[in-house]
């Protein structure tokens, strides 16, 4: 557990101040030895970034899944390691540390109990049900319950890490498998998004990769994922409700923009039939004209003309 909690703090060695040794001819100062950083020249290893502090950490932290913490039932487990790193942005991370003495079977039933314990609840002080862990812990605001991270120890081959960590997961896939929520209907595209409500936030890493890229490099696997990523991008839910509502607006403007394309389109043909009715009009009506002088009728056709006789007019009324 020490390896552990070092290879995630990242805590930089102390420098050693080399030891004046006295001989016993001469009470003068001995030279430096060769194994001081002066003489010897060599380069201290920059370690990469921690998580958070070493007074962020407890080690086996009773949750009870009954019972209460002071005293927990029967079914209730012992976390390894707990840490608390709310100035990295991680309010509390359960650590578990796998050294391959137990089998998948077992290491899978213990994320059970976890689900378990984060699904316990007790009433506060105004009466509500409220789960038991938020108690002591804060939430993270992601969804879903806290995150829980399997750290795999023992140094095997890559194969057989691969599988005891995929072997692993498979006997956990209910308790981090978020639920599928089809919002697609008739012809469109199959879209939706993963509900994590209720589920564990499950990763995984080796001691060794923690160890030589720190908790913030891309060392965590986190299951349902597809590659190795940091932890940031680890514990967040790309294809959760976010994510469906970022592409329904997408589609909603686009739609939105084809609509008014349609529209703008519809509007230019209207405008445009309108135009050909009325030259058709103009086509077919001829133009109005005087019967005495034959000369063309500029207003009212009932108006009186004044290039014509008033006696005239007056003869055929």
């Amino acid at each position: 557990m020490t390896d552990t909690i070092d290879a995630f703090c990242q805590t930089p060695p102390l420098p050693t101040k080399p030891v004046t040794r006295r001989s016993r001819t001469t009470s003068s100062p001995a030279a430096p030895t060769a194994s001081a950083p002066e003489a010897s020249g060599a380069v201290v290893r920059v370690r990469p970034q921690g998580l958070g502090l070493l007074r962020g950490w407890e080690t086996e932290v009773a949750l009870p899944v009954v019972g209460t913490f002071a005293t927990p039932g029967k079914g209730s487990l012992r976390s390894d390691a707990v840490l608390r790193a709310p100035e990295d942005g991680v309010p509390v991370l359960f650590v578990e540390v796998d050294n391959h003495t137990e089998p998948p079977v077992t290491v899978a039933k213990k994320v059970e109990r976890y689900r378990r314990f984060f699904q316990r609840t007790v009433k506060d002080h105004r009466g509500c049900g409220v789960a038991l862990w938020s108690t002591l812990w804060d939430d993270s605001g992601r969804g879903g319950y806290p995150p829980v991270a399997l750290v795999f120890t023992k140094a095997v081959g890559p194969r057989a890490m691969e599988n005891r960590m995929r072997e692993v997961g498979r006997l956990a896939h209910p308790h981090w498998h978020g639920q599928w929520k089809n919002l697609s209907s008739g012809e469109e595209k199959k879209d939706g998004y993963r509900n994590y409500t209720g589920t564990i936030p499950l990763l995984a890493t080796t001691l060794s990769l923690l160890a030589a890229k720190g908790p913030h490099g891309p060392v965590w696997w986190r299951y349902g994922h597809d590659s190795w990523q940091t932890l940031n991008h680890a514990l967040d839910n790309p294809d959760d409700i976010r994510a469906y509502r970022a592409r329904d607006g997408e589609r909603r403007a686009a739609r939105e923009a084809r609509e008014a394309e349609w529209e703008r389109q519809r509007q230019e043909q209207m405008a445009g039939l309108e135009r050909q009715m009325q030259e058709k009009a103009a086509a077919r009506m001829p133009d109005l004209v005087c019967e005495q002088c034959q000369g063309p009728l500029n207003g009212d056709p009932y108006s009186l003309d004044p290039r014509e006789d008033w006696e005239e007019v007056s003869a055929y009324t």
